[in-house]
């Protein structure tokens, strides 16, 4: 037996053998496992530098393949979070640039016990009549899972499931560790930084309560049968927010599998690169009023069969059968007969559910006539049950799809149907992510913005949408090492879903990270190959890093896609008054563009936005006045007006540093950002 500790730092109290960090006034805060091994490793190193490279040895030790890079800077970013420490004026976790990190306070011990060992045997479902056991192969798949490498997995909440905590009577005991102290001398310091491995490896908490969490993908349905294709796709997101509502599963890449083949290779090579315990696969049979739903659970690593569930029924009966699927797939996974909890802001009206489905699958495809038509798919949802907080909170994703065609409208739209779902459901993601949004571009407030994203994240931390969100407005902010880290933390959750890497290289861009911009770009491009969105995004991803020959070809590339002949040409005349006259010849061709209302300038609007290209030819005189009737019409796009490179010949303008004080931001060279940013 080893001795372990109980510690204390700063306004916290850590138990290095159960992994409880307590905040003065008896706050117990919850964090991930990895976080917490993070935490113990950099406690017992504290005020000496932990390697980057140790790290990934210790917080990995099985050698699991993964991004390590993103996955050390999220957990890092992670634990900042809940220690609130900032990284620009670090208390607890200082960056040693290009090394690693190093603990700054005092660590003192509290308290030291003897750690008993524990009998970690998989003894659940023992007990259980036979009926409720898994079927043969269940137990070995669910006792032996490997932990996720990623460090995403959610803690267990042991009073959700007391059957675990019988399990491991001393996981929640007091023990003690040895640890430097204040006054412990360099002969400690060094005994202790020798054993680190060994004691780190003893911790009774290290990667237990994530035996019991299953990591799980859903695959998109085999469908067969009028409007099958569509009602499926549905039916697994909304499937997706259910399961995740479990205490033992963990639904994982969601947006990732979007597009994944359901052939055995195309999902083998999708559970290696997303590091999944189990696939579910659904099949979804329309026929005539009929629904016949059938799901398959199969274990990642051999593609082992575990259970198979086959339920039928009405298409207004959809949402039964979800909600009896859920509690199945609960007594099949957790072994005990109790109730699986109600899925969040659901409804238990047939025909709701219906409309809902058919508006979620519309809201999808991003397409004004598509996502009105979702809105009124909502909106009789709503209607047939008024308490439907999900209705609300889809019905205001879909306006924030619309706000680019009438901003002030949807944007206030939105906001509304958010609040509503809230009053319904408080802790509803979808809700505050869109409350989120909307703060920071609609009424840029990005304090309110910033506090409704992180309590999205805080609801669903495996949603990289939520992730992302928060990366843009930090990015809009200047705040780049923050904006980094919460991408990474997106991309570790869904590594495969294209759209991840395009908000990657936008925050790389605006903090002129080059060559991670370029890396994005071009795992976008893997994803993406034949997309002409995808050569607009390398084009300006060169653009961003002078890089002109390559930008030019790629936006050519584009126009070729499309067979967009008129654009080809403008590219032509472009390519040729760059090599007469260099890059601001190219850009005189944009602008007579812009300034004759030619076709190709209405088909990718983005590319070709008045202010952005007369600011680049150094005509601030042109400029400004587009700049100042975007601010004073509230546009959006304004947020990202310090970080915009085609801006930078406009920061020494005093018109422009108005505009930014409009808006309520400053330049990330400016002394008075790291104020602002750091509040």
């Amino acid at each position: 037996m080893r001795e372990l500790a109980t510690v204390s730092f700063l306004q916290f109290t850590f138990d290095l053998a159960s992994g409880d960090l307590v905040r003065d006034g008896g706050r117990q805060i919850r964090m991930p496992e990895q976080s917490i091994r993070l935490l113990a490793i950099l406690v017992e190193r504290a005020g000496t530098v932990v390697y980057r490279d140790e790290l990934q040895r210790l917080l990995w030790p099985e050698g699991e393949f993964l991004d390590h890079e993103h996955a050390i800077n999220r957990i890092v970013t992670h634990l900042r979070s809940v220690l609130r420490d900032d990284p620009r004026k670090p208390r607890y976790v200082e960056t040693v640039r290009k090394r690693g990190y190093r603990f700054l306070p005092t660590v003192t011990v509290v308290a030291r016990e003897k750690a008993p060992e524990l009998d970690l045997a998989p003894q659940a479902n023992q007990d259980l009549p036979a009926d409720d056991r898994p079927v043969p192969g269940e137990i070995e798949a669910i006792a032996t899972s490997d932990p996720s490498p990623s460090g995403l997995v959610l803690a267990y909440d042991v009073q959700q499931a007391p059957h675990l905590a019988s399990q491991n009577p001393a996981a929640h005991r007091r023990a003690g560790f040895i640890v430097r102290t204040a006054f412990a001398g360099s002969v400690a310091t060094i005994l202790l930084v020798a054993t680190s491995v060994a004691v780190y490896r003893s911790l009774p908490w290290r990667g237990k309560p994530e035996a019991n969490v299953i990591s799980l993908g859903i695959a998109p349905f085999q469908s067969d049968g009028p409007g099958a294709e569509q009602t499926g796709e549905s039916f697994r997101l909304d499937l997706a927010d259910a399961l995740s509502q479990l205490p033992a599963v963990q639904v994982r890449a969601t947006n990732s599998l979007t597009s994944i083949g359901r052939d055995d290779n195309s999902l083998r090579m999708a559970s290696e690169k997303l590091n999944l315990d189990m696939f579910l696969l659904g099949r979804l049979r329309v026929q005539g009023d009929r629904c016949i739903v059938q799901f398959e659970l199969v274990r990642s690593r051999d593609f082992l069969h575990l259970a198979s569930f086959q339920y039928e029924g009405g298409k207004d009966e959809l949402a039964m059968i979800r909600n009896k699927f859920q509690r199945d797939l609960f007594l099949r996974l957790q072994g005990k007969s109790k109730s699986a909890q109600a899925i969040r802001g659901s409804t238990d009206d047939s025909q709701a559910y219906s409309e809902y489905l058919v508006a979620r699958e519309l809201t999808q495809v991003r397409d004004p006539a598509a996502l009105n038509q979702a809105l009124g798919h909502y909106q009789r949802a709503i209607q047939l049950d008024p308490k439907f907080a999900q209705a609300y909170s889809g019905m205001a994703t879909a306006h924030l799809s619309l706000r680019y065609f009438d901003p002030a409208a949807h944007q206030k739209q939105a906001q509304q149907l958010a609040d509503a779902a809230l009053k319904l459901d408080p802790d509803l993601a979808e809700a505050h992510g869109v409350m989120g949004d909307v703060a920071f571009r609609a009424d840029w407030n990005f304090r309110l913005g910033e506090s409704e994203l992180r309590r999205a994240v805080e609801l669903e931390p495996q949603v990289a949408t939520y992730h992302a969100w928060l990366a843009g407005l930090l990015a809009d902010e200047g705040r780049f090492s923050e904006a980094m880290a919460e991408i990474d933390r997106a991309i570790a959750d869904d590594p495969l879903w294209p759209s991840v890497y395009s908000m990657e290289a936008f925050v790389d861009g605006a903090a002129r990270d080059d060559t991670r911009m370029l890396a994005a770009v071009h795992k976008y491009l893997t994803l993406v190959p034949d997309s002409a969105y995808t050569h607009d995004q390398m084009a300006w991803a060169y653009f961003s890093a002078r890089r002109y020959d390559e930008a030019l070809a790629e936006w050519r590339k584009m126009a070729e896609i499309e067979k967009d002949t008129a654009r080809v040409a403008l590219e032509d005349r472009g390519r040729q008054a760059y090599r007469r006259g260099g890059i601001q010849a190219y850009a005189r061709v944009h602008l007579e563009a812009i300034e004759q209302h030619t076709i190709e300038t209405s088909r990718h609007p983005n590319d070709f936005i008045p202010a952005e290209w007369y600011a680049f030819a150094g005509q601030p005189d042109k400029a400004l006045p587009s700049l100042e009737q975007e601010v004073a019409m509230h546009d959006g796009e304004a947020v990202q007006l310090a970080i915009n490179p085609m801006f930078d010949n406009l920061h020494d303008n005093p018109r422009f540093q108005s505009l930014l004080h409009q808006v309520g931001l400053t330049l990330p060279g400016d002394p008075r950002h790291n104020l602002r940013s750091s509040r």
